[in-house]
């Protein structure tokens, strides 16, 4: 079994020593899967506000940077870089012993100082997917926080069309619903919502409607199921989200535009109240599906062949 998450925050947890991680290799080992990991890295735009802010996030990038570089040494992960990476992942054999992948991502531009050659300086530290915002609207565009009547700025249809020149991934999950969709009209290449569910299951803002969903399947894309409580239900309903919630935004976006389009964005070491304790549950997904008598590539293609599809029309050959 191959199976690709889209997005943990698991750098930053590691950082602020976080105890009871979500995901670790110590935790994805134990399952016998080829496993890629998207791996964000996040500074806190609050933490721009104090006292020498920016210098501050600009040492925590640089920290994470290094973990990254780090991790990837010690426990000997992919890293992907390009289109022969994923194609690396993609044969490998379920008989072959596990392996693991990884792929570093940027959540939130917001030290960029107005320069799109931040974008440039992303890329040539290994970024490969980048959202411009995370909730907190900044140079290139409105957050799910920000102004409704605003999008991206023209900045940010710049940095757009530079991250589909580079071969980075764009991610729209934290983008508001005007920004969303200038993404989806400037973007040349198939672009990602990496931890999003359907706004539909639950009303939350962070969430995509079904308009948005179709947009998003019309550019080939992918949105990453979150695992998040309050992403899966209702708030009202004063309950945390278990896998058969993970499986009723799964059951609803497959009837709305087919399973090609779903794949899996945990938010581990980013959420409290999850759906699933940790990695070594991602099993609990695959054999719901199973048992609900979807097809064995249709599993296959929401736990990783999306994404491979994706990461292959979007990064460079080498």
């Amino acid at each position: 079994m191959h199976v690709i998450d889209a997005h943990c925050d698991t750098l930053l947890a590691m950082c602020e020593k976080k105890e009871n991680m979500q995901y670790s290799y110590e935790l994805v080992n134990t399952l016998g899967f080829h496993y890629m990991q998207f791996f964000a890295m996040f500074c806190p735009p609050s933490l721009l506000k104090e006292e020498d802010g920016f210098a501050k996030s600009e040492k925590l990038l640089q920290i994470m940077m290094n973990l990254y570089q780090k991790m990837t040494e010690q426990y000997s992960y992919n890293k992907v870089l390009c289109k022969k990476d994923i194609i690396d992942f993609e044969k490998k054999k379920d008989d072959q012993n596990p392996s693991f992948f990884s792929l570093l991502s940027a959540e939130g531009v917001y030290l960029s100082k107005n320069d799109i050659s931040y974008i440039d300086y992303l890329y040539k530290n290994n970024v490969r997917c980048l959202s411009l915002t995370w909730n907190p609207s900044n140079e290139f565009g409105q957050g799910v926080n920000g102004d409704s009547k605003k999008g991206l700025s023209d900045l940010g249809i710049r940095a757009v069309s530079r991250c589909n020149e580079l071969g980075i991934l764009v991610d729209v999950s934290h983008a508001n619903d005007r920004t969303f969709y200038d993404i989806a009209s400037v973007s040349k290449k198939p672009f990602v919502a990496t931890h999003s569910n359907s706004r539909y299951v639950c009303a939350h803002k962070r969430n995509m409607d079904d308009d948005m969903l179709r947009t998003l399947a019309k550019a080939q894309g992918v949105t990453g199921i979150n695992y998040f409580s309050d992403f899966l239900v209702e708030k009202e309903k004063n309950k945390t989200a278990d896998v058969f919630d993970i499986i009723k935004h799964i059951e609803y976006i497959a009837a709305l535009i087919g399973v090609n389009y779903i794949g899996l964005g945990s938010d581990f070491d980013g959420i409290d109240k999850a759906a699933l304790d940790d990695v070594t549950k991602v099993p609990d997904i695959i054999n719901m599906l199973l048992k609900l008598n979807y097809k064995e590539d249709e599993v296959n293609n929401i736990c990783s062949g999306n994404f491979i599809r994706v990461l292959k029309e979007v990064l460079h050959d080498e």
